[in-house]
Formats: structure tokens, C-alpha cells, sequence
């Protein structure tokens, strides 16, 4: 299957091709032979009803036609299988009933020929029930050509014609409707490209800084001793009385150097990229940008009560003491398989007899630190 984009473009190539294959004959040439081998040409016109000739030409034997003018029927052609073609003289009827009975008889062609004159005629029907009976083609000629047909190229004298036909393409019938075509794309085209090109330029109006924002940015003029030094895009020296633009980021340019960076380029920093001046429409997409990162009211509750739960946590575990190491030689009364009497509970039993502290044994510690 042939790509999409390739359809046009081959419709665009056939549909000429099909009109002119459709293309009635405009005119024609009998190019007639004879027994000698001499040859001879004569204009004519094809007939606008009837079977158009071939695309190759209807070769046939050139007969008189009997009556001349074919108002009555025709005597038939000689019986053979070849191709006759009858020759018939103008006026007396309408050239459709002259074509008509010259069928009856058995021609497969018909020539039409003035009399008293060489002008051509488009031969025209009267009887639109007799037109959709004729299927032969016809052609008109001179009166001079006839002459000169009756006299050397007829069946009896040996020779034969060729009708041929001339296909001319009728430029202005075809150029108006191409021309339209091509009137309505190259519009849709251009139209596509300017709205293209406005896109663009808004595009990069939208990237660059205008004369009046330029204004807004600060001018110092250069004196020697301050912290300025070198331009970073000519990499001079700054001189006593240079013009420097002193962007938001604190970095300085020779005005000369980053005016036309600013208003035909980007409206950035040459160095860190930072933006110069923020115009509408960043201030819009940061706005929306924020929007998109906030958090909801309830989102933002359940956070509160989170880090409230967090902060108890951490308090809770500040007063918890921590216990130190067991020593390896603990002394006190085991804690479990001992069947030694343990101390009461309280803090009578850490006094020993003798009224001196004793330190309490493991196991109790853990139980009063639980």
C-alpha cells in the first residue's frame, strides 16, 4: 500500500490522463494511399455524434456513396469482409440521417464533403432518437478533398484511407479548473506558513527582552576601583567612563556587548542563565506551577497531626533512660535457678544490715526500670 502522503500526488497524475484519453477528436486527417503507393493528406473535422474514431486511426476502402447525398438508402458496399467507407455529398438533409442510412447499408465509416467550398463544419444531429441509433464515426471535409478522393484513392481505383484523429487539449476549458486547484493550495499554503511565521516570532518575542523592558535594567559607567573587571563576552578590560549594564545578578557587561544578547537572543544572564526581567507570561506559568505543588487543606491537617504524633514519639523516647551494659561479675542473688531468698521489692530491700546501700541486682533493676 503506498504511503498517505504520495495519493495526492499520483491522482494529481493520473486524472490529467484520463481526460485526455476521454478527450473528443477536435479535428482529424484523411491520409489516403493509392494503388501506387502515392499519398495525400486533408483536414477535417470529426462529427459530434456518432462513435469517435480510434485512438489509432479507421483504415478502410473509400466508396462513393448511391444516392451521392445519402438522404435515401444506400446501395451496400461490395461483399467482402473489408472496411468500407462511404463517401457523401452535403445538403438536401440533416447530416445524422446521412450517417444513418450509410449504416443501414453496412459502412463502418462515413465522409462527409462540402460542396462549393473548403470550409470545415462541425457536423450537428436534428433527431435525438437517430443520434442514439448511430454507432458509426463520420468526419466533414472540402470540397477539394473530395475531388481529389473520388478521382484516385476509391476502392475501384485501388487505393484506401486512413481516418485519423487529432487530439488537441483544450487548454482553456482544462486551465481554469487547474488553475483554481492550484489558486486554492498555494493559499491554504501560504496562509499555513504565515500563521507559522507569527507563531514563531511571538515565540521568540516571548524569549527576548524589548527596548522598553532594556530601559528598566540599571547603567552604571565605570570607574576605576570597582569590583567589576573584565567583560565576559569581549573579554576587555573595563576602561574609567564604559557604559555597563549591571544585570539582577549582579554581573556587568559592556552595554554594547549585551544589549543586543538581550534583545535579539535570550533574555538571560550570558553567564549563570538567570532571567533578567520576568515579563506576564512567566509570572503566569510560575503561578500555575505553584497551583500544581500546593498542598490541599486536609492533606495539609493530616501533616500537622503527623508531625504532632512525631514530636510525642521523640519525647517519649528523651525520658526513657537507657541501659547501660551488664557487668560480666554481677553481685546480688541470681535471678533465675537460685534458690537464695531474692531482696523485697522497694527501697528498704536495697538497704543491706548495717544500714549501708547495697547496689540492686540485675534483675531487679530491669524489673524497676519496666
Amino acid at each position: 500500500m503506498p504511503p498517505r502522503h504520495l495519493l495526492p500526488a499520483a491522482a494529481a497524475l493520473v486524472l490529467p490522463v484520463c481526460l485526455l484519453w476521454e478527450l473528443p477528436a477536435a479535428k482529424g486527417y484523411i491520409h489516403a494511399v493509392s494503388d501506387h503507393n502515392t499519398s495525400m493528406e486533408f483536414s477535417d473535422l470529426p462529427a459530434i455524434f456518432g462513435y469517435p474514431l480510434p485512438h489509432e486511426g479507421l483504415v478502410g476502402l473509400l466508396v462513393e456513396a448511391r444516392p451521392a447525398n445519402a438522404c435515401l438508402p444506400l446501395e451496400v458496399p461490395p461483399s467482402n469482409s473489408s472496411v468500407f467507407i462511404a463517401l457523401v455529398r452535403r445538403y438536401n438533409c440533416s447530416f445524422d440521417v446521412k450517417v444513418y442510412h450509410a449504416q443501414q447499408a453496412g459502412f463502418l465509416g462515413v465522409i462527409v464533403h462540402n460542396v462549393g467550398s473548403d470550409d470545415l463544419l462541425n457536423m450537428v444531429w436534428e433527431d435525438e432518437e437517430l443520434r442514439r441509433r448511430i454507432t458509426v464515426p463520420s468526419v466533414f471535409t472540402g470540397e477539394t478533398a473530395a475531388t481529389y478522393l473520388r478521382s484516385l484513392f476509391t476502392y475501384e481505383r485501388g487505393g484506401h484511407v486512413v481516418l485519423i484523429p487529432e487530439y488537441i487539449f483544450p487548454l482553456g476549458y482544462y486551465l481554469i479548473p487547474f488553475t483554481g486547484v492550484v489558486g486554492v493550495v498555494i493559499a491554504v499554503m501560504c496562509t499555513i506558513l504565515i500563521v507559522r511565521c507569527i507563531q514563531h516570532r511571538k515565540r521568540m518575542r516571548k524569549d527576548r527582552l524589548s527596548k522598553e523592558q532594556l530601559k528598566q535594567i540599571p547603567v552604571h559607567k565605570y570607574k576605576k576601583g570597582d569590583e567589576y573587571d573584565i567583560c565576559a563576552i569581549c573579554l576587555e578590560e573595563y576602561e574609567d567612563g564604559d557604559r555597563l549594564r549591571i544585570l539582577p545578578c549582579s554581573h556587568a557587561y559592556h552595554c554594547k556587548c549585551v544589549d543586543p544578547w538581550l534583545t535579539r537572543t535570550k533574555k538571560t544572564c550570558p553567564v549563570c542563565k538567570q532571567r533578567v526581567i520576568r515579563s506576564p507570561e512567566d509570572s503566569d506559568s510560575d503561578g500555575e506551577e505553584g497551583t500544581d505543588q500546593a498542598v490541599p487543606p486536609q492533606d495539609e491537617a493530616e501533616a500537622q497531626d503527623t508531625g504532632h504524633e512525631e514530636e510525642e514519639e521523640e519525647e517519649d523516647s528523651e525520658r526513657t533512660p537507657l541501659l547501660g551494659p551488664l557487668p560480666s561479675t554481677a553481685v546480688g542473688p541470681p535471678c533465675f535457678g537460685s534458690m537464695a531468698q531474692s531482696p523485697p521489692s522497694g527501697p528498704q530491700g536495697l538497704l543491706a544490715e548495717g544500714g549501708e546501700e547495697q547496689p540492686p541486682s540485675p534483675c531487679l533493676q530491669s524489673q524497676l526500670l519496666v
